[in-house]
């Protein structure tokens, strides 16, 4: 009977690899939400009839559960650590370190891993703790496992993750037509206040009050978010939300309010302390 023989450091080696390629796979096992569809910047989207966003993707060991081509037996995972260039099967138009960092990817190799299935071959590159990115279609895919990305629809964290899925979908400039998209989920008490704001004669020789995006606290948009986890007491709640981009992260606290039994956002605080309900007076 033949003896295989490892020496030492390469099972030490081989242990290593294992312990990483299971490490990074079951980072990516359990449920996530699609919260952001874009579109790639190295080609035009294919035609798709399904609408990926806010849908659910499932990784069991096995199998990948999810929309369309997404959804699949035989699942196998495997490691992956990549620089720029090699991100998204090399499609990133050059120089791609600086189309990378646009798509709010600043930190090199990165991390993640690849699947292959019987509808195909995926590469999960994660941006973040709570955050993969999927080039699908030529399209990209933010997939969440933030607090509010799983949470149910009517939770506080609900409603901010919702409220952000459709600003960040549509026109996020502050303005009346940018804003009515997204009454739903304000209280009454905010709407006021903005169609208050809106009304009153602006100067066209001063920077307005308010002057870029109060929902994110930017005037340079970020690329992402993660909904945090909310503190309730009785009928007012509070929403930690965490905004990134290639250059710099914030956060947002949401403050919201129980209106015939909805959860409506009320408010919201920034980092400096100043509140958008004080900026609207």
């Amino acid at each position: 009977m033949r003896i295989l023989f490892i020496p030492f450091f390469n099972l030490a080696s081989l242990i290593l690899c294992l312990a990483f390629a299971s490490a990074n796979a079951a980072e990516l096992y359990g449920t996530w939400r699609i919260t952001q569809v874009q579109a790639a910047p190295w080609g035009k989207p294919g035609k798709s009839t399904i609408d990926l966003r806010g849908r659910s993707l499932k990784l069991q060991a096995d199998r990948l559960q999810g929309p369309g081509v997404l959804n699949c037996a035989h699942a196998v995972t495997e490691p992956t650590s990549y620089p720029a260039d090699d991100l998204f099967q090399g499609n990133l138009p050059a120089p791609a370190a600086q189309a990378a960092r646009a798509m709010g990817i600043t930190r090199f190799p990165v991390t993640g891993v690849r699947l292959r299935c019987d509808s195909g071959v995926f590469e999960f590159h994660q941006v973040d703790a709570d955050t993969f990115l999927l080039g699908l279609d030529n399209r990209v895919l933010t997939l969440s496992r933030a607090p509010g990305a799983l949470a149910a629809a009517t939770a506080p964290e609900g409603r901010v993750q919702r409220l952000l899925e459709a600003h960040f979908s549509g026109d996020m400039a502050f303005h009346p037509a940018g804003v009515k998209t997204k009454l739903r989920w304000l209280s009454a008490r905010l709407k006021q206040r903005i169609a208050a704001y809106f009304y009153r004669p602006q100067r066209t020789d001063e920077v307005p009050v308010i002057n870029g995006d109060p929902f994110t606290d930017s005037q340079e948009y970020p690329v992402r978010f993660a909904v945090g986890k909310a503190e309730i007491s009785q009928y007012r709640a509070q929403v930690p939300v965490h905004f990134a981009d290639g250059f710099r992260e914030r956060v947002v606290v949401f403050l919201l309010v129980r209106e015939k039994a909805i959860w409506q956002v009320d408010d919201l605080r920034y980092a400096r302390g100043e509140t958008l309900q004080q900026m609207l007076q």
